[in-house]
């Protein structure tokens, strides 16, 4: 007969599985990936073709540049809403650079990754040194970014087509079954930052800015430095996101990157990140990009008219900080 300690140890250890399980960062979004693409899949044979997939993972590594770099920032406790803005600026920097003025690609693309740095060092400086809530002082670069684009363009559209060969060459399909090379460069991107945040100290580093800040300088972490760097960061990847939108798009228009924020802030709660700071995961970032182009092409497969995917994201939202309230509970006890 058992004894009544090992028939207590019994549920306690169920619910020690439980809790481990709930705090997966990537639970959520690996099983939201395959529910999705199983329920398109029976609303739509042609979700499953080969040709589907490529599509998916193509649209993947647009917005899956600016969500790689709001993963970092999350996890250190602060989030951008100027992504879609910056990607916009970018495109137009480099546009104008390229076909205006008649500077050489590679020129005008260190020029606007330079204006997304010094973007990202404005927002950082009003964030730690003004002391303002991240939320507002990027909802505010975003109005500014954005009006910044507008008097660049001026209303027009400016065509790039076969004058980036490098952007070009990137949208081209690879020798891994046919994934564009933008996908691959985006992938190499993940596996190395999720290796690095597993295997290095720059999990701890970011994890312990983002939980408790003070804690963190106490232990002699540059908190400031570390924010700093991660805001840096999704600028420059934003600005990288939009001129390859620019370049399947081939112009820059003020449309780049509008609506993105939402999008990319779901995709990184959906991958483990949480409002709170101080969790996340870079490959849980990824599967939560692949869920959102899932739903959005399997939307558009469905006839689902294109304003009406509005009501997703809200759903999507709602449902990540859901999820994101249940690792939290998960954690604590």
């Amino acid at each position: 007969m058992q004894s009544t300690d090992a028939l207590k140890a019994e549920p306690l250890d169920s619910q020690r599985w439980y809790r481990r399980l709930l705090a997966v960062p990537e639970l959520g979004a690996a099983t939201a990936v395959v529910l999705a693409f199983l329920f398109f899949t029976l609303l739509n044979r042609q979700m499953a073709d080969p040709g589907t997939f490529i599509r998916i993972l193509t649209q993947t590594a647009y917005m899956g540049f600016a969500a790689y770099g709001m993963c970092y920032l999350m996890i250190a406790g602060e989030l951008d809403l100027s992504t879609g803005a910056m990607a916009g600026l970018a495109a137009a920097v480099t546009a104008i650079l390229v076909v205006d003025v008649g500077w050489t690609e590679w020129q005008a693309m260190i020029a606007a990754l330079t204006v997304a740095v010094a973007a990202g060092l404005v927002t950082s400086t009003i964030v730690l040194k003004i002391r303002m809530p991240s939320f507002f002082a990027t909802l505010g670069m975003s109005f500014v970014i954005t009006g910044c684009t507008v008097v660049l363009l001026q209303g027009r559209w400016v065509y790039v087509s076969g004058k980036i060969p490098i952007l070009a060459a990137l949208g081209t399909p690879s020798t891994f079954f046919g994934v564009p090379w933008n996908f691959v460069l985006y992938l190499g991107l993940v596996l190395v930052g999720d290796f690095l945040m597993r295997r290095s100290r720059l999990g701890p580093i970011l994890s312990a800015t983002g939980g408790n800040r003070r804690a963190a300088e106490v232990s002699g972490i540059n908190t400031a430095l570390v924010k700093t760097l991660c805001f840096v960061l999704i600028s420059i990847c934003s600005a990288f996101a939009g001129m390859l939108v620019m370049n399947v798009g081939v112009a820059a228009d003020p449309e780049i990157g509008n609506g993105w924020p939402l999008w990319i802030i779901a995709i990184a709660i959906i991958g483990g990140c949480s409002f709170s700071g101080g969790v996340g995961s870079i490959l849980g970032g990824m599967l939560g990009t692949i869920l959102i182009m899932i739903i959005r092409i399997g939307l558009a497969a469905a006839n689902v008219q294109t304003n009406a995917q509005g009501v997703v994201v809200g759903v999507i939202l709602v449902a990540a900080a859901i999820l994101d309230v249940l690792r939290r509970r998960a954690k604590q006890y």
